[in-house]
């Protein structure tokens, strides 16, 4: 109706942006010789409100003393007089001009696709474009929470969607907060997402050790954030209430109180540490094998000058191996000092001097927490309210190093994840690097070269090493002899945790897998609720009839574990996938679902797979005579 509404008596249009493609049009066909282009501009407006399907559709009439003239359409044979037809034409208005009609979905003012408007006008996936007319502009927008991570078209408003960015971009397929993907579909702290893609959604898990199985105890981070151990209580390695604990290995190294929020926890051979909320770390348990222990014990201390540290430094990642731990640094307030170039002779360290800030160089191979210096931006009179200091990422390890493990690794500030295994460690840097060190007798700690694919995280196992790509495929090097090296398949991988003598991933659909040695069960994933099964028969239960010449009714007999069955028959049930992490210790696992429930299975001879408060049922004999059980009815608290 606006077309109408503009033409005037004397064809004049008094609206140029509505009737600018009919000028295009009537230009068009007065060079073909058709006739004036005011008559076909009169044509046009007049009748594209009545056909605006498809374009703009107006009839005039072709030859005749009424050429060019407007007409009503095709059956009208009266308008055009002798001679004269009434004919049609249709208008297709452009793409890319930045005015939107009937014929397309959107108009953005160009035809470069990835920007919400395809060089089709098609609103692209991932996108929605709002505003356009026939006198305006689109405007195109990512929407978060679609279940598409999209790669571009971010904006710094706080109303857009983030998901493209390419540091903390994320999309999950919904707008709930706490799942690893925020409402504005950022990553949450305390997880990673992978596979998103223009036509595939992010999976996001917990990269917290919210639960983490050593060789003969287990520990979590319960629902009220606080450390929980159970198992093997030699060394006071399962106690937690440090304020109690009196012997020589009770007090743990760090600073502790009950008011503390932990958000990660590691468990060792014999001892174990945990990162609480604000960065610090404690460690107890087992000094080691001396009246002075082997260092295990013994944190990284903050530089001597240092007198308001807090406790420490602050770490982002820890893991505990045999007789050793390593972790990521989360350090904001050091800064090591630059490296001496050819030629230069290197000054005093900052524990030489006992000052914030050292002189001169220090030796390229020296990355001792001795030339560690404050940041400028930490320094007392600076405002650190605008001025940002990088993170200093540097992995340190301490501990038994009979082969190494504790010393002779890559040392740098840009580490992503570590991992220590029995006697050997491995961990991914930033750019995906990866790297491994240690003992080497079975090639654990020679790793794969997969350039130009990078490494995403490298787990460390008893004589074996597994890693994942960031094209989401597995690699195992190293023991093999059990199994442990020899994944069912190599795509479509998350997660990936290497024990003893076995491995367990998650894989991209969720769902759990486990391989390598399965003598005391750790291999025997828990499954959904399920029905006893014997030789492809269903146990039935009665459940109705049995009246004389009426046909009894059966139900199948459920099941959660074998312990609900009748032998010979055993429970089987669909394959849980919602899992989020997974941790192998020696001869038991544990994994932990998406609604922070854990799961503990295998052996259970010193009680570390009994999860507290929960309910462990033996579900049946191990190959080396143990019994099997699977635990479960313990939460974790929220990842942080």
């Amino acid at each position: 109706r606006a077309c109408c509404a503009v033409v005037e008596i004397n064809n004049r249009s008094t609206d140029p942006l509505s009737c600018r493609r009919t000028r295009m049009a009537a230009g068009a066909r007065q060079r073909a010789g058709v006739g004036s282009w005011r008559a076909i501009l009169a044509a046009a407006c007049v009748l594209c409100c009545l056909h605006g399907v498809g374009g703009i559709r107006y009839y005039f009439c072709q030859g005749g003393d009424q050429d060019s003239l407007s007409c009503q359409g095709l059956a009208d044979t009266i308008t055009c007089g002798t001679g004269g037809t009434c004919i049609e034409d249709i208008y297709i208005d452009p793409c890319g001009n930045g005015f939107r009609l009937e014929s397309e979905a959107c108009d953005d003012g160009n035809l470069a696709d990835g920007d919400g408007c395809s060089g089709t006008c098609t609103v692209e996936r991932g996108w929605t474009c709002d505003g356009g007319s026939s006198s305006s502009i689109d405007v195109c927008s990512v929407v978060c929470g679609d279940g598409f991570s999209l790669s571009s078209g971010c904006c710094d408003d706080l109303t857009c969607s983030w998901e493209c960015n390419p540091s903390y971009g994320c999309d999950d397929g919904n707008t709930v907060a706490g799942d690893g993907c925020s409402d504005t579909c950022s990553i949450e702290s305390g997880f990673e997402c992978w596979g998103g893609s223009g036509s595939s959604q992010d999976t996001c898990l917990c990269t917290r050790n919210m639960v983490s199985a050593g060789f003969t105890h287990t520990c979590g981070v319960n629902a009220n954030y606080q450390i929980e151990c159970w198992g093997n209580p030699e060394n006071n390695k399962t106690k937690n209430d440090f304020n109690t604990i009196t012997g020589a290995f009770a007090w743990p190294e760090g600073i502790w109180n009950r008011q503390d929020i932990f958000v990660t926890v590691a468990a060792g051979a014999e001892h174990n540490c945990a990162l609480k909320f604000d960065g610090f770390m404690i460690c107890w348990g087992w000094i080691g094998p001396s009246l002075l222990g082997d260092g295990r014990m013994f944190l990284p201390p903050a530089p001597d000058w240092e007198r308001n540290s807090d406790g420490g430094f602050t770490w982002r990642h820890v893991q505990s191996g045999l007789g050793f731990t390593c972790g990521v640094m989360d350090e904001a307030r050091f800064q090591y000092r630059p490296a001496c170039k050819e030629g230069e002779a290197s000054g005093l360290s900052c524990a030489q001097t006992s000052k914030d800030r050292c002189t001169g160089c220090r030796p390229p191979d020296d990355w001792s927490t001795d030339w560690l210096e404050r940041h400028p931006c930490h320094l007392s009179f600076v405002d650190q309210a605008t001025c940002e200091a990088p993170h200093n990422k540097t992995a340190l390890c301490w501990g038994e190093s009979f082969y190494g493990q504790g010393f002779e690794f890559p040392v740098r500030s840009d580490w992503s994840t570590v991992d220590s295994g029995s006697f050997h460690a491995c961990g991914v840097t930033e750019g995906g690097e990866g790297f491994c060190w240690g003992n080497n007798l079975y090639g654990q700690t020679k790793v794969p070269a997969i350039a130009p694919r990078k490494w995403v995280q490298i787990t460390a196992g008893g004589s074996h090493s597994c890693g994942i790509d960031d094209l989401f495929m597995i690699h195992c090097w190293g023991r093999g002899l059990e199994g442990q090296t020899a994944p069912p398949c190599e795509d479509a991988w998350l997660r990936v945790d290497a024990g003893t003598l076995h491995t367990c991933g998650i894989r991209m659909d969720t769902s759990l897998v486990c391989w390598g040695s399965n003598q005391a069960g750790q291999c025997n994933i828990p499954h959904l609720r399920g029905n006893c099964i014997y030789q492809s028969d269903v146990q039935m239960v009665q459940v109705g009839g049995g009246t004389p010449g009426v046909a009894a009714v059966f139900a199948p007999f459920e099941c959660d574990t074998n312990a609900d069955c009748t032998l010979p028959r055993v429970c089987e049930g669909a394959v849980k996938k919602d899992w989020s992490q997974v941790t192998a210790g020696e001869l038991h696992t544990c994994g932990t679902d998406v609604n922070r429930n854990v799961f503990c299975w295998g052996s259970n001879l010193q009680g570390q797979s009994s999860v507290p408060g929960g309910t462990t049922v033996t579900v049946g004999t191990a190959p080396n005579g143990q019994p099997m059980v699977q635990s479960r009815g313990y939460v974790t608290a929220q990842c942080l």
